[in-house]
């Protein structure tokens, strides 16, 4: 395992402590947030726009545990969406900001594999094991 695999393992194990269980939203999370510690390199302010209900509202605690950013310290924001699984990432300096979105279709797919009994740790470890480019369309501005 990469140094790099070995930092994702142990955040993805400092999310699920926060959280109660594993899942693969929660797993979505974190890598969206690891993604915007990458990107942006500072503290940041963060807004996540996502349907209020679960597995979906998982992600929100996997992009606490790994940006630092929370409801109580205001700099998460969190939007109710009907489908969309968004996150905005901004930097103090306001040239620099970031947005990452869910691939639709992997979403449907864990949805598919729910539906067929796969278990919550099963798909988290397969949304370990996928790319950022299958997983996400990420925009920096």
């Amino acid at each position: 395992m990469s140094s790099e695999e070995d930092r994702l393992k142990f955040l993805i194990e400092d999310a699920e402590k926060l959280h109660g269980h594993l899942g693969p939203f929660l797993v979505i999370g974190v890598r969206m947030g690891v993604i915007a510690q990458k990107t942006l390199k500072e503290k940041m302010h963060a807004t996540v726009k996502a349907p209020f209900s679960t597995p979906f509202s998982c992600v929100i605690d996997g992009v606490q545990a790994t940006t630092k950013c929370t409801v109580g310290n205001q700099k998460l924001k969190i939007e109710n969406s009907k489908r969309e699984i968004t996150a905005y990432f901004k930097a103090p300096n306001p040239s620099k900001t970031l947005k990452i979105t869910v691939n639709q279709k992997i979403v449907d797919e864990i949805l598919r594999k729910f539906s067929e009994g796969a278990s919550s740790e099963e798909l988290a470890w397969e949304i370990v094991r996928k790319s950022e480019h299958e997983l996400f369309e990420i925009e920096t501005q």
